[in-house]
């Protein structure tokens, strides 16, 4: 049976996902570390290692995720007719509580592999076997903040345990985190030029970059622009939707997909695309705040001005 208008509407809102330039950008320096481990270069000018920090919401982890999804997994065939699996580029958080064991398991899960009840060490080495087996060429960790809170000694092992699974497994290493991790890459200031770093960078100001990414966002929701009209000339929707987000766009999906659930678009019996027309200021605003909490307003000055950060490095101190 055909999918109806209103179910596809509600699936675009689902899958929403705008592709602009700092994405773009990250993802070429990936596939450039990626040609560069594939060619035999990797030096001072020219690492194959990342660390990718940025403000909390400015869209790190899902372009992380997107990142492999665009480079998914295959299977090739050898000339017995052995099946191989290759997955090129794989993703991982960290163990919360970090413990040596989860975290190689998580390794492992990574490659959709099981979870193993044995001694680190074991556990260690069939990580890193997969990987060469599996041919991954990059291992993306994600969330390095969760290290913030472990002791100066503990985030010194732990970070000397993850830069040597580059040198051991032989991948491209991706760590991703808020700007608060920058202080576990200069842990070791031998590694800082073989581990540099980049800042997904969010919209600051609501400029022509903005209104661009608002138009991409109606683009690819795909409705009648009189019903969706946030970018025509003089529509305030892009500076009160930059306003309540920072220009943060880990937060823009959430919020509108919040607002579309709020006027009722995910409802059962959804069946008039002229609801659309109530959203406005106070759909949004409430969003905002189912969203980000109560203190929406204050948590977003907060994060916008560091100080989430500075309060980890506080706690952690």
């Amino acid at each position: 049976m055909e999918k109806s208008e209103f179910k596809a509407f509600q699936d675009r809102i689902r899958n929403l996902y705008i592709e602009h330039d700092e994405i773009n950008r990250i993802w070429k320096r990936l596939d450039k570390n990626r040609l560069n481990k594939k060619e035999g270069i990797e030096n001072d000018d020219s690492p194959i290692h990342l660390y990718i920090e940025g403000k909390p919401g400015a869209g790190k982890s899902m372009a992380a995720k997107k990142y492999v999804k665009r480079n998914k997994g295959y299977t090739n065939t050898d000339d017995d007719g052995t099946e191989i699996d290759i997955k090129p580029v794989i993703y991982m958080t960290l163990p919360v509580p970090f413990t040596y064991k989860g975290f190689y398991n998580n390794i492992l899960k990574a490659m959709n592999l099981p979870a193993r009840k044995a001694d680190v060490d074991a556990i260690k080495n069939q990580a890193f076997e997969m990987l060469k087996e599996l041919e991954v060429e990059m291992l993306i960790i994600d969330e390095l903040d969760y290290l913030l809170a472990s002791t100066f000694v503990q985030q010194r092992a732990v970070m000397e345990n993850i830069k040597d699974i580059a040198n051991s497994a032989d991948v491209c290493l991706v760590c991703v985190g808020t700007l608060a991790i920058e202080k576990l890459r200069t842990l070791n200031t031998q590694h800082i030029r073989r581990y540099p770093r980049t800042v997904l960078s969010h919209f600051e100001t609501c400029d022509k970059s903005f209104r661009e990414f608002i138009k991409s966002i109606e683009d690819q929701l795909a409705l009648p622009q009189e019903l969706l009209d946030w970018s025509k000339p003089g529509s305030v929707f892009p500076e009160l939707l930059h306003s309540l987000t920072g220009g943060l766009v880990g937060w823009i999906k959430p919020i509108l997909r919040e607002a579309f659930d709020i006027l009722g678009v995910f409802d059962d019996d959804f069946n008039d695309f002229n609801i659309l027309k109530n959203l406005d200021g106070n759909v949004l605003a409430e969003a905002q705040k189912n969203i980000i909490g109560e203190f929406a307003e204050n948590d977003m000055e907060k994060i916008l001005a560091n100080e989430l950060d500075k309060e980890k490095d506080e706690d952690s101190a």
